[in-house]
């Protein structure tokens, strides 16, 4: 009778170790829900949960269907005022560690029956994003929008100013099909400044950064896949615009707790300090003479990486060679004094226009700063399936030859990294 009581006890023992996807995922399993803009109500097959985006729920993993989702299924749903509601479905997938059950051989045979029945067998998405668009024109069917229509309205400050299309970069983008909510961009193309500055002429406008900065916008929408709502978008931007765009990237950065991935694209004028060599970008309302009251460089990467983030990557169409300008430098973006450099921390990759005391040409036939155009030429080609690396690695091989060859000025492109990002360059793929 003790070996009978015994040989049950071994069996039952068999049995519970054998369901080791139980035992290891246990019956449950946490889900992180994020949107954009937060504060969404999160609900389950239908059901409300009580909380709202971002946050953490544990869902069994064994589901019965309901009048919305089939066997093992989850319809997750986000609602918030004045937003479509989105609707993301993820069906169960069986754990790997079920598997493991296989080394028991015939035992394992009862432990598999233990891991379908408790649910252990299975497993979900742990974490779930949403992007929230606004109500107006368009339908969202469960995690699909199947109709999109946008209305763009020129600012008034741009005095009227219209992307034309005229360069063969601008048309037939490619479209990712993919959106990422996590993604964002802060975009500015600063080309009027005689209009701010009345002591300046047209001369020193800088010609095509509206283009330039137009094109690049369809590229982060159809190539890089960053929604429309996470586009911050100037032309012609004062400080004040400015300030605040950066301002309120940082703080997206600090809210996405480390999940944000920022795209900053800036073409315009660039200059130096005086005294320090500090470079900084301009805003159209201030006078090359007060280069101090720009957007200090260094403190803008200071700015964007004070708090966690996947990746923060600048394209930077201008140089900042500083000086003044004159008649022979109209279609220039800058003059002949080498800038400072400081060191670069955290996640971030800075692709430049040009090296030292170089001037960022445009390339007068294609309407477009002459990086820029190179830049989204090699995004068109690939589709945006690039690594940076690879993507810096072109724009060095072709954009110095061909300024020699169409502008008889040599114009050389720079990369420079965060202290931690150089081992993941290769992974840094702009469309994914």
């Amino acid at each position: 009778m003790k070996q009978l009581a015994i040989g049950i006890g071994i069996v039952v023992l068999l049995c519970a170790f054998s369901a080791c996807a139980t035992l290891f995922n246990t019956t449950k399993q946490k889900v992180a829900f994020t949107s954009n803009p937060i504060g969404a109500e999160v609900y389950i097959n239908n059901k409300p949960t009580g909380k709202t985006t971002p946050c953490t729920i544990r869902v069994k993993r064994k589901v019965k269907r309901g009048e919305i989702n089939a066997r093992n299924q989850y319809v997750y749903e986000f609602r918030k005022d004045g937003f479509v509601p989105y609707a993301y479905t993820d069906k169960a997938q069986v754990s790997s560690k079920i598997y493991l059950n296989l080394i028991l051989n015939i035992a394992a045979l009862p432990g598999f029956g233990i891991d379908f029945i408790s649910g252990g067998a299975y497993y979900y998405n742990k974490d779930v994003m949403a992007t929230l668009q606004k109500e107006a024109g368009y339908v969202v069917i469960r995690d699909t929008v199947v109709k999109q229509q946008v209305v763009y309205v020129q600012a008034p400050e741009n005095k009227g100013y219209v992307f034309q299309r005229l360069s063969d970069v601008d048309n037939d983008i490619p479209a990712s099909g993919r959106l990422n909510p996590m993604r964002f961009a802060l975009i500015i193309g600063n080309e009027d400044y005689s209009s701010m500055q009345s002591d300046l002429s047209t001369e020193v406008n800088v010609d095509f950064a509206r283009n330039d900065a137009s094109a690049f916008r369809e590229y982060a929408k159809s190539i890089m896949g960053i929604p429309e709502q996470n586009i911050t978008f100037l032309l012609d931007a004062t400080t004040g615009q400015m300030n605040q765009a950066i301002a309120r990237m940082s703080l997206i950065i600090k809210n996405a707790k480390g999940k944000a991935e920022v795209i900053v694209y800036y073409a315009g004028h660039g200059l130096p300090h005086e005294d320090t060599r500090e470079p900084y970008i301009m805003p159209v309302d201030i006078s090359g003479r007060n280069a101090q009251d720009g957007i200090k460089l260094h403190r803008l990467y200071e700015q964007l990486t004070e708090h966690p983030a996947q990746r923060v990557i600048f394209f930077i169409d201008a140089c900042f060679s500083g000086g003044a300008r004159n008649q022979a430098l109209i279609a220039a973006r800058g003059v002949k004094v080498r800038p400072a450099e400081g060191v670069l921390s955290g996640n971030i990759a800075v692709l430049s226009a040009t090296s030292s005391d170089q001037a960022a040409l445009p390339y007068k036939e294609k309407g477009h700063g002459f990086f820029t155009y190179f830049a989204l030429k090699k995004l068109k080609e690939t589709g945006g399936n690039v690594s940076l690396q690879d993507l810096f690695d072109y724009l060095s091989e072709t954009i110095p030859l061909q300024s020699v060859i169409l502008n008889n000025k040599e114009q050389t492109p720079t990369l420079r990294l965060g202290v931690t990002s150089e081992e993941y360059l290769q992974q840094w793929i702009l469309a994914h």
